[in-house]
This record gives C-alpha cells, structure tokens and sequence, in this order.
C-alpha cells in the first residue's frame, strides 16, 4: 500500500503561525478592512509596568467600505503571545494618557472614510516577541479570524 502526503499552504492571515504581515490591509467581517501600520515593546509610560509586564502598542488603520455609516465594533479584537492568553483592549489596556494619537474607535465611520491611531495592552513581558493581533470572534457579524503580525 502507498501513502501519500499532499502539502496545502494556509493563506497568510488565517492562523496564527501565519499571520498577515505589518503593513498588510485585509477585509475583517463584512465591511471594515484594518491594517497593522506599526507595533512597538516596551513602550515607555507612566506609571512604569508592573513587575513581569511591559506595555505594546500598535498604529492600526480601520477603513469602511460598507454603506451609510457604522462604529466600529472591536467586540473579538484581541493581541496573543506564545502563552496563549488573550490581551484586549478592554481589560489589559494602558495607563492614560496612552500613546497618541489614539484610536477613536467611539465615533462612526462613514463609507470610504478610515481611522488610524494606537491602541495599546499591558502584556506579560515574555509575551512581547511572540505577540500576534487577532480579530474574529466566529459570529455571523466576524465571520472567522483573521491574525496579523506584530513584530
């Protein structure tokens, strides 16, 4: 009997062992498309990270292509290191005043029109090389996910 073994590449983007490269815009649900501008470790803030921390951040662009106008919606919007834990903004964000501009996430976007500026985590240290942006959550709104490079 012979076996036989076909090799497939994986769409950069679709896992984390292959994310989209910085700088790489890809479409996420049905009508944003973000863009990973830059990333930086241990950023410098007051007050300093805890032991064992550092803060990252990264420029981000949001763009709508869809209709009308819409908020963005971050729900599913997450950075993991090699340890696999899930930073967001939302509970491992920086102190204020955060690296600026900031990414106004607040306000509507209307068609065509794109935001940019940093958003930033506070992460375990040994998770800064190894640290990728996911953006899914599986719902019918973010249909799968799509992971882009930070380093």
């Amino acid at each position: 009997m012979h076996v036989g073994a076909k090799f497939v590449p994986v769409a950069p983007g679709l896992t984390r062992g292959h994310p989209l490269p910085i700088g790489t815009a890809a479409k996420i649900g049905a009508d944003l498309v973000l863009k990973v501008n830059s990333a930086n470790s241990n950023v410098q803030l007051s007050p300093p990270a805890p032991a064992g921390a550092e803060y990252f951040d990264a420029n981000l662009t949001v763009k709508y292509i869809g209709g009308g106008s819409r908020a963005p919606n971050w729900f599913g919007f997450s950075v993991e290191g090699s340890h696999n834990t899930p930073y967001t903004v939302l509970n491992d964000s920086c102190p204020q005043p955060e690296p600026q501009p900031a990414l106004d996430v607040s306000g509507p976007l209307y068609s065509g029109q794109s935001a940019s500026g940093y958003v930033c985590w506070t992460i375990a240290a040994n998770d800064a090389s190894t640290l990728e942006l996911c953006f899914g959550d599986g719902t019918l709104n973010y249909p799968g996910t799509t992971w882009f490079a930070l380093h």
